[in-house]
Formats: C-alpha cells, structure tokens, sequence
C-alpha cells in the first residue's frame, strides 16, 4: 500500500520522502484568489501554514518529489466554484500543470469535467467532499473522469472492501491518521476559519430535546455529541485496521494533517511504515492489534476511544 502524506513547505519535504511517504499532497493559494472571502476556500484550509507559500517553493518541492520518483497531488477540494471563479480557476491549475503536478484533488463535478478534457494527463482524486460512499457514486464520477477516491471517514472496512470490489478500476484511499471528525465530511456546512483553530465540531454545546421524553436513538446521539469534549480528533488512529485494509485491495493510506508541524507528520510517517511493516509478517491479529494500541498511547499520550478510532469495528478486538 502507499503512503499519502500531507506537505507545507520545501524544508519538510526531505523529512517526508525519508520518512516513507510515497505521494505528497498539499495546497497552493495563488496571490490572485486572496479578494475571495473565506466563505470561497480554494482548498479547504483557511489558515496560512496549510498552504505552500509560493508558487516557487512549490515548484521545489514537485522537483524534488520527481527526483525521487514519487508523486505530488494538488488540492483543489472545495465542493463548489462559482461561476465567477471558473476563468480563475483554469488559469491556476493551466500553471500548475506547467509546475508539474501530478494529480488534482477536488470535488466539483463540473470542475472535473472541464479538467479532464483540457488537463487529460493528470489523475484525478475524488475528495471525501465528494461524498462518495457507496459504488454507483464512484462510478458516476469515474464517467467523469476520476480514477482515484478518497473513501469518506465515516465508512467500515467491511463497507470499503464491498466498494472496492465493485469498482476495480478506480483506486481507493483510505484515512490511517489524526484528524478523525465528528461529522460526515462532505455533508458538514461548517466552516473551520477559527484564529484558535479550534473548529466548530470541537466545541462543546448542549442538544436540548423539543419532546418530553427523547426517543433512544436522540438519547445516544446526545451522549455522543457530550462524548467528544473529552477527547481530541487529532488523535484519530486506525492502526488497528491496516491487515483488513489490505486484504479489501485499499490502495494508499492516507495521513491527515495540512498545517501541523514537521515532526509531527514524521511520527505518523514512521508509524505508518512500521505497521505496514508488522502488518506484512505478524500472522497473530491479536498480538498486532495489542502493538497497535500500544503504538498509540506513545504516539498521542491517550488511550483509544470511539471518538478517535477510524475504524471503530477493531476496538475490542474484531476478527480481520
């Protein structure tokens, strides 16, 4: 499986490549986009250290990657583009082929559609802003032009696996690492622009119930919602599912994290290169999942959770 790593500058990109990262991917905000309010994001990321700073610098980093025989994927994912913005958007992404970019990962369809044809060289990445959850979304996309999907957060392995069965001719990423989220991303309207970075799903808030006596299902989702208080997204973690996600025939590994510092991208780098690792020779699920676990609290400093399991099905210990 490959190693997808997120990159913010040229500085950390040697760290990155050595650490094992097989793909880069990262964003770019051209100085032409910045009348935009932050209600357009180009990318998803509304603060400064999640984006690469210069389009020369990231000309740097495309160098390097190719020097290594490794890939960089843009990040254009935003769910929508105005009208207005679309001559903008051409033209970038015109000069970003010029730079050398390998892959493009959005989510606009229309986008999509219009790149395809004047860009046919790249890969295309479906973002989980997409909202790709289930085979016959993919497909639609991949009439589009799309050969690669970002499998939404919320999905099992089990849930994975029957996509990628259905769909073998797109590749399918999955997330391994940090930033595990409360919502449905390609469903969620809030808007992560905080100076704090402390961003909407993370603060605590009370759901008061309209009926006297709230149904079950309100009463466990009010008991989740409180649960996430007490626990940090940015220990999102599922070691644990590496053997399974391998034997569904995943492609990459995705690990979360525009905007954090170097070092910690390393750390998930290195964990990620030695699970795969253990995954490869360690026969014994059971023994793997309890290194796995383990792994965790060193990494984060917190026992794991539900909250912050990416692949909650493995917490007590599920079969592979």
């Amino acid at each position: 499986m490959r190693i997808i790593s997120p990159v913010d500058n040229l500085e950390e990109a040697p760290m990155l490549l050595a650490a094992g990262a097989d793909e880069l991917y990262g964003g770019f905000i051209p100085p032409e986009w910045a009348h935009y309010s932050l209600a357009a994001s180009l990318n998803q990321r509304t603060f400064s250290t999640a984006q690469i700073s210069t389009e020369q610098e990231l000309a740097g980093i495309i160098e390097l990657v190719h020097d290594q025989s490794k890939k960089f994927a843009l990040t254009l994912n935003a769910p929508y583009y105005t009208d207005e913005q679309r001559p903008l958007l051409i033209d970038y992404v015109d000069r970003m082929v010029s730079l050398g970019i390998d892959s493009l990962i959005l989510a606009d369809p229309g986008l999509l559609r219009c790149l395809c044809r004047r860009h046919p060289q790249l890969e295309y990445h479906a973002s989980t802003l997409a909202h790709l959850g289930n085979s016959g979304a993919i497909r639609f996309f991949a009439d589009l032009g799309i050969q690669r999907v970002v499998l939404p957060r919320h999905l099992s392995v089990t849930d994975m696996a029957a996509i990628a069965r259905e769909v073998p001719d797109v590749r399918c990423d999955a997330f391994l690492l940090v930033g595990k989220c409360p919502n449905t991303e390609g469903l969620c309207t809030f808007h992560h622009s905080s100076p704090e970075r402390i961003w909407p799903c993370e603060i605590p808030y009370r759901i008061t119930p309209v009926a006297a006596e709230p149904s079950p299902q309100l009463k466990t989702a009010i008991a989740r919602q409180q649960s996430w208080s007490s626990t940090d997204r940015r220990h999102g973690c599922g070691l644990c599912a590496i053997p399974a996600l391998m034997k569904a025939g995943l492609f990459g590994l995705k690990l979360v994290g525009r905007g954090a510092p170097a070092a910690q991208k390393v750390a998930n780098l290195l964990l990620t290169r030695d699970f795969l690792g253990l995954a490869e020779t360690e026969c014994d699920f059971a023994n793997y999942r309890q290194q796995a676990m383990a792994a965790h609290q060193r990494r984060f400093g917190a026992t794991c959770h539900q909250n912050i399991c990416y692949y909650p099905e493995f917490l007590e210990g599920g079969a592979v």
